[in-house]
C-alpha cells in the first residue's frame, strides 16, 4: 500500500475500500470541486471521451455507477509515476459474468483528485484470477 506522503495526501487505502464498496458519498468525498473526470473505451481511442467537470457531475455519474449490479475490486500495487500522479487497476464483473478493467491515472493536489482518467476495457477472463 502507498502512504499518503507519496499520493500528495490522498488516502489510497480508503479510497480503496470507497470503491469496493461502491459508495458514491465517500467517494465524493476525494474530489476537489473544480475536478475533471474522463473516460476512454480501450474499443475506442479515437473515439470521443466521456467527459465531466466539477464535482456535482462527478457525483451524479458516481451515483449511477455504484447504483449498478457488480463486484468490483482495486488490485495491488497502485503506482505513483514521476509526475506525481497514482495509477492503479480496477477489475469489475457484472452479475452476467462480463468482466471489466479499468486502469485509472489520477492527479492530486491537496490530498483531493484534481484530474482523473479512466481507461476502460473488457477484462481477460484469467486477469482476476492473477491476483
Amino acid at each position: 500500500m502507498i502512504g499518503e506522503e507519496a499520493t500528495k495526501g490522498l488516502d489510497f487505502g480508503a479510497l480503496r475500500l470507497a470503491i469496493e464498496a461502491r459508495d458514491p458519498d465517500a467517494l465524493t468525498g476525494f474530489y476537489a470541486e473544480d475536478a475533471h473526470l474522463r473516460i476512454v473505451h480501450a474499443a475506442l481511442l479515437d473515439g470521443p471521451a466521456f467527459e465531466l467537470r466539477g464535482r456535482a457531475q462527478i457525483e451524479r455519474y458516481l451515483r449511477a455507477i455504484c447504483d449498478q449490479q457488480m463486484t468490483c475490486s482495486v488490485e495491488d500495487g497502485a503506482v505513483v509515476g514521476q509526475d506525481g500522479t497514482i495509477e492503479f487497476r480496477e477489475l469489475c464483473s457484472y452479475p452476467n459474468g462480463t468482466p471489466i478493467s479499468v486502469k485509472t491515472t489520477l492527479e492530486v493536489e491537496g490530498g483531493l483528485i484534481t484530474r482523473q482518467t479512466d481507461l476502460v476495457e473488457r477484462a481477460d477472463r484469467d486477469e482476476g484470477s492473477e491476483r
